[in-house]
């Protein structure tokens, strides 16, 4: 969490905060503003607690700041090791293939320093010469958005071709594969990225964009209960979903999470990891799916 493209954002946004004390410009209604603007939607409710109650005593809450000299954020030794760990991940190389600076630099970790369960076992093959080429080839296209020829195995064995445009690449953590999202001639279509056999990138531009480009999605309402944690393990769990946050009292939040079909099983998976900590409100779908889950590890149990 010291470095993350995704939690970096808090730190970001309290460094803005500590600046603005430090001109004796904050208050509450330029804090909410900060956090807004450089956080997430639900980030007030754990930055503005911490200040006003004065947890974190880089502010108080008067929103004054002991601190005398403005924030800087150096890469830190630190930060450098968790860069040359991300460089060995056998994903990195279809996106870049190094990072100045980092030579001498021992990673933070290696690969097989983790044990990863309830992730099926065939994921893509991302060393492979061909995936490697097809992928880099399809991250152009999303990127000047261009459309693409495509020829690809469906999921009953047909070769299809056809043209589209490509709108983002997107990755699954259960299934260990990358997908591509893209619109067809009649509706968003979502392919494997290893079913595809060939592609090239046509002199074709859309008009089409990632905004505007919206495929249906399901929304499943929680219940947190925030013993052990589980409120902040709930946010890093559910960090890549769209969602809204709301406290409904002094222990219990409401998480409207939003995800797309083809994530269920994870979401699912991820949902019962939390045990009594978690209860799902609604869909009576969904909750049908913890049901059925839950009934098939008893009989498993039980054979």
């Amino acid at each position: 969490m010291l470095f993350s493209e995704i939690y970096s954002a808090y730190y970001n946004a309290v460094a803005r905060l500590i600046n603005k004390a430090i001109d004796g410009k904050l208050d509450n209604k330029s804090a909410n503003k900060i956090i807004k603007d450089t956080a997430f939607l639900d980030s007030s409710i754990f930055i503005l607690q911490a200040i006003k109650s004065e947890q974190w005593q880089i502010i108080t809450k008067e929103f004054k700041t002991p601190i005398k000299n403005k924030t800087s954020m150096p890469t830190t030794l630190l930060q450098k090791r968790f860069l040359k760990a991300i460089t060995i991940d056998k994903r990195f190389r279809l996106f870049a293939d190094e990072i100045d600076g980092l030579e001498d630099i021992e990673p933070l970790y290696y690969p097989n320093d983790f044990y990863y369960f309830d992730v099926i076992k065939d994921g893509d093959a991302f060393n492979d010469e061909n995936y490697s080429r097809i992928f880099k080839t399809i991250l152009m296209a999303v990127r000047e958005q261009k459309r693409l020829k495509i020829v690809f195995e469906s999921g009953k064995g047909y070769f299809l071709e056809n043209i589209y445009n490509p709108q983002k690449i997107e990755y699954s953590e259960k299934d260990d594969k990358f997908r591509l999202i893209c619109s067809g001639r009649y509706e968003p279509t979502t392919i494997n990225i290893a079913r595809i056999k060939s592609c090239e990138i046509l002199n074709q531009g859309y008009e089409n964009s990632v905004g505007s480009f919206k495929r249906k999605k399901n929304t499943v309402i929680l219940y947190i209960c925030n013993e052990r944690n589980a409120l902040e393990r709930s946010m890093l769990h559910f960090a890549n979903f769209e969602k809204i946050t709301e406290q409904i009292d002094e222990k219990n939040y409401k998480m409207e999470l939003s995800y797309n079909k083809d994530d269920e099983t994870e979401v699912l998976i991820r949902v019962l990891s939390f045990g009594p900590m978690v209860k799902v409100i609604h869909p009576i779908k969904f909750k049908n799916l913890i049901k059925e889950r839950l009934e098939n590890q008893k009989k498993l149990r039980t054979v």
